[in-house]
């Protein structure tokens, strides 16, 4: 049986990593622009769809000789495969919508004018507690 957990474990550290580096990135620019996740599963399809298909190239290459590649060029062993690839790009879809909602909200926000309780206070006294509204 194919063990899946260490190229698991590597998707999943790619998709932090990734996420990071995208957070890093707005948080300079203090703006959510970077959507990490959705970055991620498009590299992520991208690299499902190339596996597949130097899978099938090497599985109807019917080299007569036995290779060490043999194990890995077979569907059945892509379809063992298929969960490193799944699972991270489920995650990375869910994340991504997260981000999303939480940029569409960041935009109502900044739209949306401050009502009169949602004006700035400054303490006028740290004795007194007294806040001034501006």
């Amino acid at each position: 049986m194919y063990s899946f957990w260490l190229p698991l474990a590597f998707s999943l550290s790619l998709l932090g990593l990734t996420l990071f580096i995208c957070r890093t990135i707005n948080a300079a620019h203090r703006t959510l622009r970077w959507n990490g996740a959705l970055f991620f599963f498009v590299l992520c399809t991208i690299a499902m769809v190339l596996d597949f298909m130097l899978t099938m190239v090497f599985a109807s290459a019917g080299l007569d000789e036995r290779t060490p590649y043999d194990s890995f060029a077979s569907r059945a062993a892509w379809s063992e495969r298929i969960l490193t690839y799944l699972i991270p790009c489920a995650l990375s879809v869910f994340l991504a919508w997260r981000f999303r909602r939480r940029q569409r909200q960041a935009l109502d926000r900044k739209r949306s004018p401050r009502s009169r309780n949602d004006s700035v206070q400054i303490q006028t006294s740290p004795y007194s507690q007294s806040k001034l509204p501006l």
